[in-house]
């Protein structure tokens, strides 16, 4: 997907991103395209990497650790508070909004009840953590010179807390074709 259909997707004017067709096969390419990268080796991916997630991030879209796709009118199944304190001891409360989606008919009702009825306490201070565990710098081999340094702290926060978000939804509620989240949040992704 280049820019500028990623733009005609979200742009809720534009009658080619309310296409039902047309979300149906990006969504199938994305999921194809995530199951490709599922099945890679972990490793620091670099550029790539912080390219993808500052778009996605400019665009206030989340990219959870799932498959993750936009879908125009948006209805979450969670509104998960996230709260957590910085290393300089700053207090930050913001909100996730979760929801589990299925585009091949998969039934998905266990998971999005369990999502809503879910104790999320904690979850983003152990995001937060986790962000912190494994810091991205400016001038890091395989780093886009070009990204500075607060958009990779936006990123290292922003992955921490989606990934342990999650993380906490048993795996057998995801682990399925055609199942993943969309996620869209209020919070800045401030790193001190």
């Amino acid at each position: 997907m280049d820019d500028t259909q990623l733009d005609k997707l979200l742009s809720p004017r534009d009658t080619w991103a309310e296409s039902p067709e047309l979300l149906d096969a990006m969504l199938v390419r994305m999921a194809a395209r995530a199951e490709q990268e599922h099945r890679r080796p972990r490793r620091r991916r670099g550029a790539r990497v912080a390219a993808a997630v500052g778009a996605l991030v400019g665009a206030g879209v989340l990219a959870t650790a799932a498959t993750v796709y936009i879908a125009p009118n948006f209805t979450p199944d969670a509104v998960i508070p996230i709260s957590y304190v910085t290393d300089t001891g700053r207090s930050v409360e913001c909100s996730y909004s979760l929801a589990i989606r299925s585009w091949n008919g998969t039934d998905v009702t266990a998971a999005k009840a369990w999502i809503a009825s879910h104790d999320w306490t904690g979850i983003g201070q152990r995001g937060y953590d986790l962000a912190t565990q494994n810091p991205l710098k400016v001038g890091d081999p395989d780093m886009d010179p070009e990204i500075s340094q607060e958009t990779l702290d936006q990123m290292m926060v922003s992955t921490g807390i989606s990934t342990v978000v999650v993380q906490e939804i048993p795996q057998d509620y995801l682990d399925r074709l055609g199942v993943g989240t969309a996620g869209t949040s209020t919070c800045k992704w401030e790193l001190h």
